[in-house]
């Protein structure tokens, strides 16, 4: 089946999503990133996906959480793949960061992960996204930046 140019145009669009939500991630804007998702929108951390979560203002305090594991100004991602369509967009993303979370020392560790992305998108904004990463890997790369290892 042939792409049209208006299907073409909209997974450029959504492409550039992507990049901007995982900017403002990374640069721990909460207010531009929750600019990109609609109101009503469900997040799946994968490795959790009985505790969706559901909603800007859920997800707002979940992401406030999650990003208190990591000094601020120190994320760093680099794109591996970034597959887009006129209705989704998925993202296998290298991330890097000081990580000062549970079982890290005092002052952090850099750890590095990998993480996959796919978000839903409907009129320009996301309403579904699914983030799959290793929890088992996370926790193995911090247990070696800590001994060393």
């Amino acid at each position: 089946m042939a792409t049209t140019s208006s299907e073409a145009q909209l997974a450029r669009q959504n492409e550039d999503l992507l990049k901007r939500q995982v900017d403002a991630w990374a640069r721990n804007d909460i207010d531009a990133l929750l600019s990109l998702y609609h109101d009503d929108m469900v997040y799946i951390d994968m490795p959790f996906s009985d505790r969706p979560v559901r909603g800007k203002v859920h997800f707002r305090e979940y992401i406030q959480g999650y990003n208190a594991q990591f000094v601020s100004g120190t994320v760093q991602v680099e794109y591996e793949n970034i597959v887009a369509s006129s209705t989704s967009v998925v993202g296998e993303l290298r991330v890097t960061a000081r990580y000062v979370g549970e079982g890290a020392p005092k002052g952090g560790v850099v750890i590095a992960w990998w993480v996959v992305l796919i978000d839903t998108i409907v009129d320009g904004k996301v309403t579904s996204e699914h983030a799959h990463f290793d929890s088992v890997a996370f926790a193995k790369a911090v247990e070696q930046a800590t001994t060393g290892a």
